[in-house]
């Protein structure tokens, strides 16, 4: 994701939404490629992109929001227009610290869709 608040030290996150990937806890055995040190790869299936963004996962709206997309079959497109159709929904706002989504008494119970 590139805001262009990059510093010196700053990483690089890949976002890779592939199907057919193993199950979330056999995944640390994927064979590794070389990349950079500063290069952070973040492999999910497109189920899991759809459950992420259901749930408003704080680096994912990020990164469907302000990211650039490399190469996408749809599925990000249409995980963007969900994201954004929800948040205006919801009438969730950006503050420096991430997102807030308003409600009007503290006891409210809170329904993200």
């Amino acid at each position: 994701m590139a805001r262009g608040q990059a510093r010196e030290h700053s990483d690089i996150d890949i976002i890779v939404v592939a199907s057919g990937l193993p199950d979330l806890k056999r995944r640390d055995v994927l064979p590794p490629f070389r990349k950079p040190a500063r290069i952070q790869d973040i492999w999910m299936t497109p189920e899991e992109l759809e459950d992420m963004t259901i749930a408003k996962t704080g680096f994912l709206v990020d990164a469907l929001l302000e990211g650039r997309v490399l190469r996408d079959d749809g599925t990000a497109a249409a995980a963007r227009e969900k994201l954004v159709a929800s948040l205006k929904r919801l009438k969730a706002k950006r503050i420096k610290s991430g997102w807030m989504i308003p409600r009007k008494e503290l006891r409210a119970v809170i329904s993200f869709d």
